[in-house]
C-alpha cells in the first residue's frame, strides 16, 4: 500500500491506524507475481555461459550458503520486552497514582476509562456502536485537531460526539496513538520518507491548517519544493470548498494565510518557479517580481520566503561485499536477472540500489530494478545510468521509497542491458551492520545470472531509516 498517503488520514480520526495496527503496511503493485522480467538480449546465450565461476567462492550450481555465525541474527535472539503500560483497571486500586511514576503511565490508566472522563465518542453504527470515554486535556495536548474541537473558536459544546463512519476498534487505536509519542514519530517518519506520495493523497487536503503548517516546517521532508507548493494549492482549493467560497486564486491565498510563506520558493529552480508558482495567481505581482530578481539580479531583494534548502533525509548505503574485481570474459550481464534476498531488524525505507557498471570502459546501461515481498512487486523502476568504467557503484533509485518491515525477507532484483563485461563483488557478507540497522542476506531463486550472497551484482541497498 502507499504508506505516506494514508498516514495523513489519521488526522481525520481513522486512517493512520490502518498502518500502525493492522500488521504489515504493504500494498503491492497490482500485477501478477512474477520474476524480474529481463530485457531482450542482443543475442541468445546457452546455459553453460552463465556466471557460475566468476567469484572464486562460487562452485558449480548456485546454492544457498551461509557462513557460520557466532550468534543468532538479532531478530532471533531474545529481546527485552517493551514496557507494559498500566490499563484502566489500575485505577480501581487505592492510591494508584503513587505507583505510576511517569505522565505516560498515568495517561495510560486514563485510556478508555470513564474515571474523570469529560467527553464521550459515540463511535460506529448499530449494532456495533460503542460509547468511548476520553479526556479532553490528554487529547488536546496531543493533537491540534482535538484542541480545535474542544477549545477552539467553534468548539463543540456537547459532551457526546458522534462518529458513525469509523469502526470502534479503529478509533480506540487512534486514541492510543495520541498517548504514544513513539507511534506519532513513526507517522512523521512515514510522511517524511514517502512525502511525494503523501502530498498527492486525498488525506493531505483534509488536514487542518495547523497540521499543514507543521508539515511545511519540517526540515526532513523528502520532497521537492514544487511538490509542496502544488500540494498546498490543492489543500487551499479543498479548504475554499469547506468554507463554501469560490476557489479563486485570491481566496486560496486568503485561506492559506501565513502558511504560504512556509514554502521555500527560492529553493526551486528558475524553470520550476516560472512554470509553477509564477503563473498560479496565488503569489502577488510584487512577490513574483522579487523572486525573479532573486534568481537573476546581482542586487537581490528581501523575500518573505526562506532561501534555505530543506535538509531532507540522509540516505544510507549498505554495502555487502568486501571487495570487487573484474576478469576478462567472465562476468556478463546479457539481460539476465540478478537477485538477492535481504531482511532487516529495524523498519527502513529502500530508496534504490547501487549497481556495478562496465569493466570495459565508460558506457550507458538500461536497467530495471524491482523489489518484491513473497513474490509480489512492491516497487519497480526502469531507468538509464552512465558508468565511467571504474569499479564504483552507481545508484538507481525507485520513484518513491519503499517501506521495509523488520524480520521479513524481501527480494531485490536488477536486469541490466548494455555492455556485457562488468565488475562484480566478492567476499560477500551474510550479515552487515549499517548505522543502527542489521541486514541479513541470502540467495534468491530469482537470480539467473549467478548473483548470490558470496559474490555478484547488487552490491548496495540505498535506504532511509
Amino acid at each position: 500500500m502507499k504508506y505516506g498517503k494514508q498516514v495523513l488520514k489519521y488526522l481525520k480520526y481513522s486512517k493512520c491506524r490502518q498502518k500502525l495496527y493492522n500488521g504489515s503496511m504493504d500494498r503491492p503493485m497490482k500485477s501478477e507475481p512474477k520474476s524480474c522480467l529481463p530485457f531482450k538480449p542482443s543475442r541468445e546465450f546457452s546455459d553453460d555461459e552463465m556466471n557460475q565461476e566468476v567469484p572464486q567462492n562460487f562452485v558449480g550450481k548456485l546454492t544457498v550458503q551461509r557462513p557460520l555465525r557466532k550468534q543468532e541474527p538479532s531478530w532471533k535472539t531474545p529481546q527485552n520486552s517493551p514496557k507494559v503500560l498500566p490499563t484502566a483497571k489500575t485505577s480501581e486500586e487505592f492510591n494508584w497514582q503513587a505507583n505510576q511514576n511517569t505522565l505516560q503511565e498515568r495517561n495510560a490508566v486514563m485510556f478508555n476509562n470513564p474515571l474523570m472522563a469529560d467527553v464521550y465518542f459515540i463511535v460506529g453504527s448499530e449494532p456495533s456502536q460503542q460509547r468511548i470515554p476520553a479526556h479532553k486535556y490528554v487529547l488536546a495536548t496531543s493533537s491540534s485537531v482535538f484542541h480545535a474541537m474542544f477549545y477552539g473558536g467553534l468548539a463543540n459544546q456537547t459532551n457526546d460526539i458522534k462518529i458513525p463512519d469509523v469502526e470502534p476498534c479503529a478509533f480506540l487505536n487512534l486514541l492510543r496513538l495520541f498517548e504514544e509519542q513513539e507511534l506519532m514519530q513513526r507517522c512523521w517518519e512515514v510522511i517524511d520518507a514517502q512525502a511525494e506520495e503523501a502530498l498527492k493523497s486525498d488525506g493531505f487536503t483534509e488536514m487542518d491548517l495547523n497540521t499543514l503548517k507543521t508539515v511545511l516546517t519540517r526540515e526532513t521532508i523528502n520532497a521537492k519544493e514544487l511538490s509542496l507548493f502544488n500540494a498546498v494549492c490543492r489543500w487551499a482549493e479543498a479548504e475554499c470548498r469547506r468554507q463554501e467560497v469560490e476557489p479563486t486564486a485570491e481566496n486560496k491565498r486568503t485561506v492559506l494565510g501565513d502558511a504560504l510563506n512556509l514554502i521555500r520558493v527560492p529553493t526551486m529552480s528558475l524553470e520550476e518557479f516560472a512554470n509553477g508558482p509564477a503563473q498560479s495567481g496565488i503569489l502577488n505581482l510584487q512577490e513574483t517580481n522579487d523572486v525573479f530578481l532573486h534568481y537573476l539580479a546581482k542586487n537581490k531583494p528581501e523575500l518573505s520566503f526562506s532561501k534555505k534548502k530543506r535538509t531532507g533525509l540522509t540516505p544510507h548505503k549498505c554495502h555487502r561485499f568486501q571487495s570487487s574485481a573484474y576478469r576478462s570474459n567472465q562476468w556478463r550481464y546479457r539481460g539476465r536477472c540478478d537477485s538477492i534476498q535481504f531482511a532487516v531488524d529495524h523498519r527502513i525505507f529502500v530508496a534504490g540500489l547501487g549497481l556495478y557498471g562496465s569493466s570495459n570502459g565508460a558506457t550507458d546501461y538500461q536497467v530495471k530494478i524491482e523489489l518484491k515481498k513473497n513474490g509480489m512487486v512492491l516497487g519497480q523502476t526502469i531507468a538509464r545510468f552512465f558508468c565511467d568504467g571504474s569499479s564504483n557503484t552507481f545508484p538507481v533509485m525507485f520513484e518513491n521509497p519503499i517501506q521495509i518491515e523488520p524480520e521479513i525477507f524481501y527480494t531485490a532484483s536488477a536486469v541490466l542491458d548494455g555492455a556485457e563485461l562488468s565488475y562484480f563483488g566478492q567476499e560477500g557478507l551474510a550479515e552487515v551492520q549499517c548505522d543502527k540497522v542489521t541486514f541479513q542476506f541470502q540467495c534468491s531463486s530469482d537470480s539467473t545470472n549467478g548473483t548470490g550472497v558470496q559474490g555478484g551484482q547488487i552490491p548496495e541497498i540505498i535506504f532511509f531509516c
